[in-house]
């Protein structure tokens, strides 16, 4: 029995906005607002602040707690951290001044969480963990802290249907007539595995067995592979328009990465840094990635652990999935399976 989870997204985003709508209202502008980033598209370089201060959100491994049997009641919290860079010209303030800014900004932040710790589309803040002052670089200027809280989200989780699959397990050779929209040269390789068999960039086919729902779980193991870049397309209208959550290595480290592609040009909306990680593999691991669609939102996971959340306000009724492959010649799938809930899927 499979899950699709239907609690509402934490969208880190929202975190950003929420800073930024209310801040500094007690002190009119005496302290400054930060440059804002959030970590599922970029982290700050520390070494850039020049004068000012920034502030980085991102998420840690999210925790879900369930209960009941058909349809579950789910609590999910996710573990948040804010780290804050500040930094002064020597010109203007001494060094003691220029710490005290750190901890100005660590009060703003902590004011705006309180004084919205409800308000936060259906989550809210279940646990403040602290401030800690991580280190002052007195060559630079630059002080570093950190903020760490704990939010909390309920919804429900309804049990999943196997509705078809496609295990593979037949004769090395031509992918079958199971699958569509073939882009690249797909094979089915050692008799039990999926493989693009050509250097195509964006190579993508849908599964074409049964006719699916736009919503849907999605679940595929990927034999992992140095450079990899593949996964799992899903939401496809054709060629030029579709969504997919790929699994890459870059530099040495690994991401999952949600794109959507428009008309042709990708667009990166979520990264999650997997290196260093509970979620983490090496080269030849395999793993499972999944995908939970519930009308606008989405939930990728890897080894059943959520890694991103999402709203999707694009292609919300496109039924047709299947996986990706981009130039990439050594990943391989097995077991894709597609899942439906409950009677609630479109």
């Amino acid at each position: 029995m499979s899950h699709a989870y239907v609690a509402e997204p934490i969208d880190i985003d929202d975190l950003e906005t929420l800073f930024t709508a209310n801040w500094d209202q007690r002190t009119n502008g005496e302290i400054p607002l930060p440059v804002f980033a959030t970590s599922d598209i970029v982290r700050f370089d520390p070494s850039t602040i020049v004068n000012g201060a920034a502030v980085n959100i991102s998420y840690g491994e999210v925790m879900e707690f369930q209960d009941g049997m058909t349809y579950q009641h789910v609590r999910r919290r996710v573990p948040i951290t804010i780290d804050i860079w500040t930094r002064r010209e020597s010109t203007n303030t001494g060094g003691g001044i220029n710490r005290q800014f750190l901890h100005d900004m660590k009060a703003e932040l902590r004011r705006i969480i309180y004084a919205n710790k409800h308000s936060l589309t259906n989550w809210q803040v279940m646990r403040y963990g602290g401030f800690h002052e991580i280190f002052e670089d007195s060559v630079a200027g630059r002080f570093h802290g950190q903020i760490t809280l704990e939010l909390e989200a309920e919804g429900q989780v309804t049990a999943t249907e196997l509705v078809d699959e496609d295990d593979f397990d037949r004769s090395s050779g031509a992918i079958g007539a199971n699958w569509g929209n073939l882009t690249g040269t797909w094979e089915v390789v050692s008799a039990t595995l999926a493989a693009l068999q050509s250097a195509t960039a964006n190579a993508h086919m849908t599964f074409a067995n049964t006719a699916l729902k736009a919503n849907v779980r999605l679940e595929v193991q990927v034999t992992t592979a140095a450079s990899m870049d593949a996964g799992v397309l899903f939401r496809w209208q054709n060629a030029s328009n579709y969504w997919v959550v790929r699994l890459e290595e870059s530099g040495g480290v690994h991401y999952v990465r949600l794109y959507t592609n428009t008309a042709t040009t990708f667009v990166q909306v979520a990264e999650r840094r997997l290196s260093s990680t509970t979620f983490d593999w090496a080269d030849g691991d395999v793993v499972e990635l999944s995908v939970d669609l519930k009308n606008n939102l989405i939930a990728v996971a890897i080894n059943g652990g959520t890694v991103i959340f999402r709203e999707d306000t694009y292609l919300v009724a496109e039924t047709d999935h299947g996986l990706y492959s981009d130039s990439d010649q050594n990943t391989r799938f097995n077991n894709f399976r597609v899942f439906e809930s409950g009677g609630q899927n479109r």
